[in-house]
């Protein structure tokens, strides 16, 4: 930052401090909401297992004594913040997890934020300066380099006073303290002091914050007014401490729900389902159970099988690679064995899957309606596998396609609304093995129309692309057998134009014969259900379609549609050429003979 360097750089203090206003405090103040969030998440066994050997060779607490509350209260959100930023036996931090958890659908701003959370590390500094109307100078006592602090909270009172905390580093070059900040006395600064070698600086970041935090939790430590202590507490700080996290709001609407749950709460479970939400739903069950707490304790266990519910749904549709319950499983097991976690929490998990394994639909007793599934799904693979046999080209693909959509529509003749209505949607989800788009994914929504699908992108947990189809069966089974036979043909198609044409711009041969076709399975859909108007396959078309919308709802998922990129440039000839290739399409007499 220019006030570091002297009286010769004040005069561009202002400027640079105009650019951190407007570039980091607005990204400061999500960090410091996101710090807050994912302390609220963390299982209270968690906490209590840091704090409790604290508190054992403590000073016993005097409960007239006002000030013990306000002793716990710092006292749990030291643990609080150990426990957030100090990975597992498993690896990973909480705040690692809970970044994973909200990147899932996190805009750019927030992923930034996201990325700044987990970078967080413990310090040790003394206050030296303001630094303007936001700034804060402050010197490392374990580097001797000299840090700007985005801060304009920090009173006179506190400069020169030594201090342990948490910062983020922000991208103008500034850090941004997060969770409390503890000033230190002698006696704890040279606990800390212990940690810091010569020439390497404080070796071991996290052991020191709990050797700090413990010894200040044992014997007391610096109370400084504006840092730790507070003359006039503001209301909104009051109110802070009462303040539930969503999992506790939902609960509370529980509660008070009169007679039968109102489905917009059953769909709110489902929404702030996840892995890790599932078990602090767990977790709360069981301590308000041994708490004598057994109305909340039902409520808190009610959520957890809503959520257990969801996320197997969300496996069956192929939503983020099909593996929640396993998550759940390991993520119950680690917090029993490793996290000090009461040995109820996986007896309850126990109790609520065996619930969900005899509450899954059973399958269909209809053996001729189960045949005729099987029938037509072993046609749709044995038409693949013969079409890659023989090689596939863009007129294979779509000949093919003509064959799935008959053998489609001759399948819906055989069900019913009640049929249809029973048959259990599922998914299939195609990673790509790349991290950024092609042009053959804008096959993939038309594919998904065709064969009365629904579909979405997702990021694989290695960060490469994938999507999802998701429908009834014989759908999606088609969907996924004709997207493979579309990248047979990219790469046929692909080689073939390279071939005739050395030094061409494959990329814009490759949109061109995405969008053709896309035209054209437009258009087989549109002459399809124009042919199928009047009979009863396409009479059913929209009740699937409501078949398929009730699933999707249950599975609790928010899409977002993501905005348009720049507008790509192609080469006109290379482009022509694709779209040629891709409308130009007339059934091949060998497949469409099948």
């Amino acid at each position: 930052m220019a006030g570091h360097r002297g009286a010769t750089a004040r005069k561009t203090e202002k400027q640079s401090r105009k650019r951190v206003d407007s570039d980091d405090a607005g990204i400061a103040a999500l960090v410091e909401e996101m710090c807050v969030d994912a302390l609220s998440g963390l299982p209270p066994a968690k906490i209590e297992e840091i704090l409790r050997p604290w508190l054992a060779k403590a000073a016993p607490l005097d409960p007239n004594d006002p000030s013990a509350a306000s002793f716990l209260i710092e006292a749990l959100t030291l643990a609080g913040c150990l426990a957030l930023f100090t990975p597992t036996l498993m690896g990973a931090a909480p705040i690692e997890r809970y970044a994973r958890q909200r990147r899932a659908d996190a805009d750019a701003e927030t992923r930034a934020a996201l990325d700044i959370l987990v970078r967080t590390e413990f310090h040790l500094l003394q206050y030296k300066s303001r630094a303007g109307e936001h700034g804060l100078l402050a010197l490392d006592l374990a580097s001797g380099a000299s840090i700007s602090l985005l801060d304009d909270t920090a009173p006179e009172s506190a400069m020169l006073v030594d201090v342990a905390t948490w910062l983020a580093p922000l991208p103008g070059g500034d850090f941004v303290a997060v969770g409390p900040l503890l000033p230190l006395d002698e006696t704890a600064l040279a606990e800390a002091l212990s940690f810091v070698r010569p020439g390497k600086g404080l070796v071991n970041p996290r052991r020191c914050a709990a050797a700090v935090y413990r010894h200040v939790v044992r014997h007391g430590g610096l109370r400084v007014e504006g840092l730790n202590i507070f003359s006039e507490p503001p209301a909104e700080a009051e109110a802070s401490v009462e303040e539930w996290d969503a999992l506790d709001a939902l609960a509370a609407a529980f509660l008070t729900a009169e007679g039968a749950t109102p489905p917009a709460l059953i769909q709110e479970a489902r929404e702030l389902a996840s892995v890790d939400t599932f078990v602090h739903a767990l977790s709360r069950s069981v301590i308000s159970r041994r708490a004598g707490r057994a109305n909340v304790a039902d409520i808190f266990s009610t959520l957890a099988y809503l959520m257990l519910e969801t996320l197997d749904r969300r496996d069956v549709a192929g939503f983020g690679g099909g593996r929640m319950l396993e998550e759940a499983e390991a993520d119950v097991e680690r917090a029993v064995a490793h996290e000090g976690t009461h040995a109820g929490l996986r007896t309850l998990f126990e109790e609520l899957r065996r619930r969900l394994l005899a509450a899954r639909r059973p399958k269909s007793t209809d053996s001729e309606a189960d045949a005729e599934l099987a029938r037509v799904l072993q046609r749709i693979q044995a038409l693949r596998a013969k079409t890659v046999e023989q090689g596939c080209t863009e007129q294979e693909a779509l000949a093919s396609a003509r064959k799935v959509a008959e053998l489609l529509d001759r399948y819906g003749l055989t069900l019913g609304e009640i049929e249809m209505r029973e048959r259990p949607c599922e998914g299939v989800g195609i990673d790509t093995g790349r991290k950024r788009r092609a042009p053959i994914d804008e096959c993939a929504p038309t594919v998904a129309h065709f064969c009365d699908c629904k579909m979405w992108f997702e990021k694989s947990a290695s960060g490469s692309l994938r999507f999802v189809f998701f429908g009834l069966p014989a759908d999606v089974a088609a969907a996924h057998v004709l997207h493979d036979l579309i990248v047979l043909a990219f790469e046929a198609e692909t080689a073939a134009y390279k071939k005739r044409e050395p030094g061409a711009s494959v990329r814009s041969f490759q949109i061109g014969l995405a969008h053709g076709i896309c035209h054209k399975l437009h258009t087989m859909k549109v002459e399809r259900d124009a042919a199928n108007q009047a009979s009863s396959a396409r009479a059913l078309v929209p009740i699937k379609r409501s078949v398929i919308e009730e699933e999707m709802e249950k599975l609790g998922l928010s899409f977002h549609a993501k905005p348009q990129g720049r507008r790509r440039k192609v080469t006109i000839d290379d482009y022509d050429a694709g779209v040629a290739a891709g409308r130009q399409f007339e059934p091949h007499r060998s497949v469409e003979g099948r």
